[in-house]
C-alpha cells in the first residue's frame, strides 16, 4: 500500500547519490594532483618534496582547482545519450554559438592559466620564470618574456582541449546497456556492479596514448601560434599590469628574438604532458563514477523513501534526461533482481492516478510508442500552410494607389492640364508607368523565343562547328558539365575534408528512431526489459489480477513497434552524401544502436508469448495474432 503524505521526488535520492560519487571521484583526482605536485616541486629537499603538510600539500590543493574546474563543467553540461544529428557539420552548426561552447572554453582557459601560475610558482629560481628580469646592478628591470610564453602556451593548449572536449562530446556519460537475458524472470540476485577503478584500469592505456598524441604536436604548434598570433598582444597586456608594480622602460615592443631556449621548450612540453593528464584523468574519473548503477548498499535508491514506488514513478515521468534515465534503469533492476519491490508494484492498487502497475505500464508504453511516433513523423511530416497564403485567404489587401483613379467621363476629350502639385505628381507617375508598359523590352510584352534571327543562329552554329571539335562540344554540354561536377563532388565527400558533410545511414537512422538532440537508447531498452519482466512475473505475483487485462495490448504494442521498426530500417533511404555506404549486402543497414532496441523488443515479445500462450484465448488473443507474434519475435519460422 502506498504511504500517506507527500511523495518525495526522485531527484531527492538521485542527487545525494551523485554527490557521493562526485566526492569519491574528487578524492581520487586529489591523489593525481598530489603526484603532480611532487613532480613539479623544487628538488632541494627530499623530505619537503613529498611531505603533505608543507609546500607539497599547498601545491596539491592549488592544482585541485584545475580538476574542480573540469568537474564543475561536467556537472553543468551533463547528459546521458549520444548526440544525434545528421552529420558532423550539422553538429558544428548547432553547437558553435551555444553557451555551452563558451562555457567550455572559459573553464579550460581558467584551468590552464591557474596551472601555469602554480607551475611557475613551484619552479626554482634557475628556471627564470619571474615577471620581471632584474638584470645587473646598473640595468633597469625589464619585462621577462619567458613566463609570457608559458602562459600563452597554456592558453593555446586550453583552446585545443576545449575543441577536443566538444568534438568527442566529453559531457556525455556512457551508461552500460544490458543485453536481453533469458526468456524467464531473472534470478533474485543483485546486479554485479563494475567498479569504477576497474573501468579506469581498463582505460589507462588508452588515456596515456591520448596524452602522448596531444602533447607531441604542441612542440611545433606552441611556438608557431605564439609568434604569429599571440606574442604582441600578450606582451602589451602583461606590460600594462607589470607597470603597476614595477618601474619598467616605456618601450612597448617585445624583443626581436622570441624566448625559445631549449630549457623553456622542455619545460613547456613536460608541463603540457602533466596538465593533459590532469584533464583527461579528471574526465575519465568523473564519467566512471557517475555511470554507476542506481543502487545504494546493493539496494535501489528509492528503497529509502517513505513511498518507494511513488518516488520511482516521479522519476519515470520526469521530463529531465538524467532523472528519467536513472529511474528506468532502477526499474529494470527492480523487475529483474528485487522480488519484494517487484511484488509491491502489483499490490499497490489505491494510488492516486491509478494503480502502481498501470502508471508504470503507461510510462514504459509511452517510451515504446515514442519510437512509432518518431517514425510516423519522419514518414509523414506535418504540412504547414505559409503565413502569406492564410493571410490571402482571410483578407485581400490591395497595394497603395500611385496614380489617379480611372476616369468616369468621356475619355476621347483631351484632359485638362494639372493645376495643383498633387495632380502634376500623379500625371508624371502615370506617364512613366505607361512608358514602361508600352516598351518593347517590357516583361509584359510577349517577346520572340530568341533575339537572334534564323540566319544569325545558322552562322553561330557554323562557327561552333569550325572552332570546336565534336569532343569539345560534348565536353561543354550541360549534361557533361553536370556529370563532371557530380564526380568532383563525390571525390570531395570521399576525402577527409568532406567527411564532416556526410549524412551517414547510421546517424540519420539513429536520429529518427532514438530521438534528438540526445539518444534515448538506454531509456528504451530498460523500459522494454522492465515491462516484459513485470508482465511475466505477474503470473505468480499479481494476487489481485490487475495485469492480465493489459497483456493483449502489450503484445500488440510490441508486435506493431517491432514490425514497423524493421520495415522502416529496411526501407530507409540512403542519403546521396553517404558515399561509403556498403550497398552490396545488408550489413550497412544493421546499425548497432537500433539492433539493440530490436533485440530487446523481440526478446520481450518471446517472453510474453511463451508465458501467456496457454491463456491466449481467455485473454482475448486469437490464434492468428499469436502466430504473428511468434513470427515477429523470431520464435516461429
Amino acid at each position: 500500500m502506498s504511504a500517506p503524505g507527500r511523495t518525495r521526488l526522485y531527484r531527492e535520492f538521485l542527487t545525494p547519490a551523485l554527490h557521493r560519487r562526485f566526492t569519491t571521484a574528487a578524492g581520487l583526482a586529489l591523489l593525481i594532483c598530489y603526484a603532480e605536485a611532487v613532480i613539479i616541486g623544487e628538488k632541494s629537499s627530499f623530505l619537503w618534496l613529498w611531505f603533505p603538510i608543507g609546500r607539497a600539500g599547498i601545491r596539491t590543493l592549488l592544482l585541485f582547482l584545475c580538476v574542480l574546474s573540469v568537474f564543475v563543467l561536467r556537472v553543468a553540461q551533463l547528459h546521458i545519450g549520444v548526440r544525434n544529428t545528421a552529420s558532423p557539420f550539422e553538429t558544428f552548426k548547432q553547437y558553435l554559438f551555444r553557451f555551452n561552447t563558451i562555457q567550455t572554453l572559459a573553464w579550460y582557459s581558467f584551468s590552464g592559466w591557474w596551472f601555469s601560475e602554480v607551475y611557475m610558482w613551484s619552479a626554482p629560481n634557475s628556471a627564470n620564470l619571474h615577471w620581471v628580469a632584474e638584470g645587473r646592478s646598473y640595468e633597469r628591470p625589464r619585462l621577462n618574456e619567458r613566463p609570457i610564453y608559458l602562459r600563452s602556451f597554456f592558453f593555446t593548449l586550453a583552446v585545443m582541449q576545449s575543441m577536443y572536449h566538444l568534438y568527442y562530446d566529453y559531457d556525455k556519460v556512457t551508461l552500460p546497456v544490458a543485453k536481453p537475458k533469458s526468456d524467464t524472470v531473472a534470478d533474485q540476485q543483485p546486479p554485479v556492479m563494475v567498479s569504477p577503478l576497474t573501468r579506469m584500469r581498463a582505460a589507462l592505456l588508452q588515456l596515456l596514448q591520448t596524452v602522448v598524441q596531444r602533447s607531441l604536436p604542441m612542440i611545433v604548434v606552441g611556438p608557431i601560434t605564439y609568434s604569429l598570433l599571440i606574442r604582441r598582444r600578450a606582451w602589451s597586456w602583461t606590460l600594462f599590469f607589470a607597470k603597476l608594480l614595477w618601474k619598467l622602460p616605456k618601450a612597448a615592443e617585445p624583443p626581436r628574438i622570441p624566448p625559445y631556449h631549449i630549457s623553456l621548450l622542455l619545460r613547456s612540453i613536460s608541463s603540457c604532458f602533466l596538465i593533459i593528464i590532469l584533464w583527461e584523468a579528471s574526465n575519465a574519473i568523473f564519467s566512471a563514477y557517475v555511470a554507476q548503477d542506481p543502487l545504494k548498499r546493493g539496494q535501489p535508491l528509492t528503497n529509502y523513501s517513505p513511498d518507494p514506488n511513488g518516488s520511482l514513478l516521479n522519476g519515470l515521468k520526469s521530463r529531465k534526461e538524467a532523472p528519467k534515465t536513472f529511474a528506468f534503469w532502477e526499474l529494470s533492476h527492480i523487475c529483474q533482481c528485487f522480488e519484494v519491490r517487484r511484488k509491491s508494484i502489483f499490490t499497490e492498487i489505491d494510488r492516486a492516478g491509478g494503480t502502481t502497475w498501470s502508471q508504470t505500464m503507461n510510462a514504459c508504453v509511452a517510451v515504446i510508442q515514442g519510437i512509432d511516433t518518431r517514425i510516423a513523423d519522419y514518414q509523414n511530416p506535418p504540412v504547414t500552410a505559409s503565413p502569406l497564403s492564410m493571410q490571402q485567404q482571410n483578407q485581400v489587401q490591395s497595394l497603395p494607389r500611385l496614380s489617379a483613379p480611372l476616369r468616369q467621363d468621356q475619355i476621347t476629350v483631351n484632359p485638362l492640364p494639372p493645376t495643383t502639385s498633387r495632380e502634376r505628381i500623379q500625371s508624371n507617375i502615370g506617364t512613366v508607368a505607361k512608358s514602361f508598359g508600352q516598351s518593347p523590352s517590357s516583361p509584359n510584352v510577349k517577346s520572340s523565343p530568341s533575339p537572334l534571327s534564323p540566319r544569325a543562329r545558322q552562322y553561330l552554329g557554323t562557327a561552333r562547328n569550325k572552332l570546336l571539335t565534336q569532343g569539345q562540344q560534348e565536353a561543354i554540354s550541360p549534361a557533361s558539365l553536370k556529370s563532371q561536377l557530380n564526380h568532383y563532388l563525390m571525390e570531395f565527400l570521399r576525402s577527409p575534408v568532406g567527411r564532416p558533410f556526410r549524412q551517414t545511414f547510421q546517424r540519420r537512422l539513429c536520429a529518427v528512431v532514438l530521438g534528438t538532440p540526445y539518444s534515448e537508447l538506454h531509456i528504451a531498452v530498460n523500459a522494454i526489459d522492465a515491462l516484459t519482466h513485470l508482465a511475466v512475473a505477474s503470473l505468480k505475483e499479481d494476487t489481485f489480477g490487475k495485469v492480465q487485462k493489459d497483456i493483449p495490448d502489450l503484445i500488440r504494442t510490441l508486435v506493431n513497434t517491432t514490425t514497423r521498426l524493421e520495415s522502416f530500417v529496411n526501407g530507409f533511404a540512403v542519403h546521396w552524401t553517404d558515399v561509403d555506404f556498403p550497398d552490396t549486402d545488408g550489413r550497412g543497414r544493421r546499425v548497432e544502436e537500433v539492433e539493440m532496441v530490436l533485440d530487446s523488443l523481440k526478446s520481450g515479445l518471446r517472453m510474453l508469448v511463451s508465458a501467456f500462450e496457454d491463456y491466449a484465448v481467455e485473454l482475448g488473443l486469437g490464434p492468428a495474432e499469436m502466430r504473428i507474434a511468434r513470427v515477429v519475435a523470431g520464435s516461429d519460422p
